[in-house]
């Protein structure tokens, strides 16, 4: 897998050895079977030994991106929202705010919402809102409640 690292002068194209990559992905679909069985303990066990396989510095990894956004998920369901908030904005950064993942938007905001953290959950969840549209709070009426009641949507 061809990972583009990105420094402050230039980009650098890096590859991740055959090796490191399986173990990534093998570790990782445990982690998501763990996340399946509402195991989510187990599944932050193995999100966290795959990024340890990635090379440092772990930030320039697209990797760690996906895997910190999945240890955030399982944080928020174990209702740790602090370290959810941790691994969420770790992801966030990775993708930057130019190539923005929703999810990660959508759970920032849930976790900032829990932490009391209003201004900051309004404003995750309408980027999240901006970017999905409705669909996106589906399943999630409680924060679609709240960003109708503290914006113009």
């Amino acid at each position: 897998m061809n990972n583009i690292v990105k420094t402050p002068n230039k980009i650098e194209h890096l590859e991740l050895t055959e090796q490191q990559q399986t173990w990534i992905n093998n570790y990782a679909q445990k982690g998501n079977d763990e996340i399946e069985n509402e195991n989510f303990e187990h599944a932050i066990g193995w999100f966290t030994k795959a990024l340890e396989v990635i090379p440092e510095p772990k930030d320039q990894w697209e990797a760690t991106g996906w895997l910190s956004a999945s240890i955030g998920d399982a944080c928020y369901y174990l209702q740790r929202y602090e370290d959810g908030v941790n691994n969420l904005q770790q992801a966030y950064k990775i993708y930057g705010p130019d190539d923005a993942n929703p999810f990660v938007l959508l759970r920032l905001g849930q976790c900032y919402f829990h932490l009391g953290e209003k201004e900051s959950a309004k404003a995750y969840l309408l980027q999240a809102y901006l970017l999905e549209g409705r669909d996106m709070f589906e399943d999630e009426p409680l924060y679609f409640d709240f960003l109708k009641a503290t914006t113009l949507i």
